[in-house]
């Protein structure tokens, strides 16, 4: 009992004293001490992808090592292609189709700072490097009104968001590429600065991997990244961020060693972040360019692009509230054979581009979830000005604590436009701003779906039906030859069209146990209906009727991991020509309806295993790979040539059988 008042007397003069303090902060309660680093670890699953309520995938950068490594190295794209909302490509082609959507469609963002293309020519790896990146986000839909323009996917890279406060490190060597990055902690873990590289070297083992007719390729990329972050003070963060790539392909003779072509592009992107308590700022610059050079049979083509965009944008979370609003600038150079002329003032567009959003977000009772928002958009460019409205809404209820459904509505806009000459992302596409010639592609997209996990087994599974439709969906309708005109225009080439896609997609993982794996397959139709082309809908260059990806990983023991993924998906559609015929020295072709052939379907099945073991602080991995395992000849394209003797012939490029690769990871 005595200890009892003892201990209620305390309390009293210490709380009387507390209050004698007044106008004095609390904080001021408290002396300032320096503890020791401490670091937790968990023994609780661990998980390459999260599937969030709202539409949201998450990416652990660090668990893209556990996942099945094709090509030497782990990379985001690879995981991504396996999901059933992004269509499978043939090899080499640099392109994320999103649910029918074009390569133009995607938005791209590094720390916030958006990159035009950030897939690498051939499409075997992306430009962010896994050693450099701490986490991935990926949308298929259900986008928030607070996000930037954009009409398909969006997938942005995260490096981190606070100042490092331990040396960090990865270095990773390849047969195909090597990467590498570290993070540094500087002034007592306040501030931080981290850098990344990667290379390729590909052509030195491969220099045969793909042959065009009687020529073939050589290529290299390399990718530069950069952050500096200081906590400024306790309210204050400043971070500086850098990303630069460049991809480089030569054509060549294989009769003389000539080169008859050089092929590239390259990506500047940098930004200034400030957040002030829940209140982040940045300003940011991308930079794109295109080259194009090539020389055949007499005709010469020089065709350089760019694209150049300044944004400033602020963000800011209230309550069951998030306020957003940037301003654009962008400029665009068009395109124009420049081997015969200098490139005409007149084609390079400037564009203004201004938002503001609201997004609204409320739980009912731990059941009901429901979210509203609301984007503004003003555009200009000279002859030509539009605001509209973009409106967004996402419901979702728990109907157990494994099941959940869900709807949404979003319409969306792009304003600057990719235009296709290829279907394979090369670099003779380019961009132009929106114009009263070339309106900016407007999408209206429902979706609803099931999602959840079966009881008793772990097994994440998600059921999504989804319908975009697609007004001002432009198409190229010309050709390489129309290029060599000096008075080319490259909007009098472009068919205005308005289409559809939708399907239905289920994806099935599980992410623990000895024994993982993941299954995704979409069933989807994608169509476009032009002028051009008469009343009839068409399949767009995108349309996949069946797309069906399987990955399988099994830790045999502690170190050892294998692993297996399959991929079958339908063809492309391509115009194939019908017969032809000379006049004079013009060859005439007769084609068969547009896009009504098909490349053969495409299957491939790779194969990998992974030993990783653990000496003291250091991490190391050995993966050995084998791309293409079966040697499916998969077709890459389908080109035509004509002989007086032969008529038309179709001429198929198919990708080298067996991709083989061993890499050595080392973390620290």
């Amino acid at each position: 009992m005595i200890a009892i008042k003892r201990l209620l007397l305390s309390f009293i003069t210490l709380t009387g004293w507390v209050l004698s303090q007044g106008a004095q902060p609390v904080d001021s309660l408290v002396q300032p001490r320096e503890l020791k680093e401490v670091t937790v670890k968990t023994i609780g699953p661990r998980r390459v992808l999260k599937m969030q309520t709202d539409g949201r995938l998450e990416m652990a950068a660090d668990m893209l090592a556990e996942q099945p490594a094709f090509m030497g190295a782990p990379d985001p794209v690879t995981i991504l292609r396996t999901l059933p909302a992004v269509a499978t490509n043939n090899d080499l082609q640099a392109s994320l189709i999103v649910r029918g959507a074009s390569a133009g469609a995607n938005l791209y963002e590094t720390d916030g700072v958006r990159i035009v293309n950030p897939l690498h020519m051939l499409g075997l790896f992306s430009a962010f490097n896994p050693a450099y990146y701490r986490s991935f986000t990926f949308r298929s839909g259900r986008m928030p009104a607070a996000m930037a323009s954009l009409t398909g996917g969006y997938l942005a890279a995260h490096s981190g968001t606070v100042p490092d406060t331990t040396l960090t490190g990865t270095i990773s060597l390849g047969l195909i590429e090597s990467h590498g990055a570290i993070h540094i902690p500087l002034a007592k873990g306040r501030s931080s600065l981290s850098v990344g590289a990667r290379q390729t070297y590909l052509n030195l083992l491969f220099p045969d991997i793909l042959k065009l007719g009687k020529s073939r390729i050589d290529y290299n990329f390399t990718d530069v990244n950069a952050r500096f972050t200081t906590q400024l003070t306790n309210r204050d963060q400043l971070t500086v961020t850098a990303f630069a790539n460049r991809d480089r392909m030569g054509l060549e003779s294989e009769k003389n060693g000539k080169k008859d072509g050089d092929f590239g592009w390259s990506n500047i992107a940098a930004g200034i972040n400030w957040t002030h308590n829940r209140l982040a700022t940045s300003l940011s610059l991308t930079r794109y360019n295109n080259g194009f050079s090539m020389n055949e049979g007499g005709r010469a083509l020089d065709l350089p692009t760019d694209l150049t965009q300044l944004t400033a944008r602020a963000y800011l979370p209230v309550g069951n509230f998030d306020l957003e609003a940037d301003v654009n600038y962008r400029t665009t150079s068009g395109q124009q054979n420049i081997a015969d002329t200098e490139r005409a003032p007149g084609l390079r567009q400037h564009s203004g581009e201004g938002s503001v959003a609201v997004d609204w977000h409320q739980t009912f009772n731990h059941i009901f979830t429901a979210e509203a928002g609301l984007r503004l958009t003003a555009y200009g460019t000279p002859g030509y000005t539009a605001v509209v409205p973009l409106p967004r809404i996402n419901l979702t209820v728990e109907l157990a604590w494994w099941l959940r459904v869900f709807a949404s509505y979003g319409r969306y806009m792009r304003f600057d436009r990719l235009v296709e000459e290829s279907s394979g992302g090369l670099p003779a596409d380019y961009w132009l701003c929106s114009s009263k010639s070339v309106k900016p592609e407007d999408v209206h997209s429902l979706e609803a779906g099931i999602g959840g996990t079966i009881p008793g087994t772990a097994v994440h599974f998600t059921i999504e039906g989804y319908y975009r439709r697609l007004r001002h969906a432009g198409e190229f309708a010309g050709s390489l030859l129309d290029l060599t005109s000096p008075a080319f225009n490259p909007a009098d080439h472009i068919i205005d069209g308005k289409g559809y896609s939708a399907g239905l997609s289920v994806t099935a993982m599980r992410q623990v146990g000895k024994v993982r794996g993941r299954i995704g397959y979409n069933l989807g139709r994608s169509r476009l209906q032009f002028d051009r082309y008469g009343n009839d809908y068409v399949p767009s260059a995108h349309d996949r009727l069946h797309d069906l990806n399987a990955t399988l990983s099994w830790t045999i023991i502690s170190p050892l991991t294998v692993s297996a993924s399959f991929t079958y998906a339908t063809g492309t559609p391509y115009t194939q020509a019908k017969f032809g015929y000379m006049i004079e020295e013009n060859l005439i072709c007769e084609y068969f309806p547009h896009n009504s052939s098909r490349l053969p379907s495409y299957k491939r099945l790779d194969l990998s295993a992974t030993w990783k073991f653990t000496r003291t602080r250091l991490s190391h991995s050995i993966n050995i790979s084998v791309y293409n395992a079966l040697a499916n000849h998969n077709v890459l394209f389908v080109t035509q040539s004509y002989s007086i003797d032969k008529g038309i012939q179709q001429l198929e490029s198919v990708m080298k059988s067996v991709i083989p690769s061993i890499s050595y990871t080392l973390q620290f």
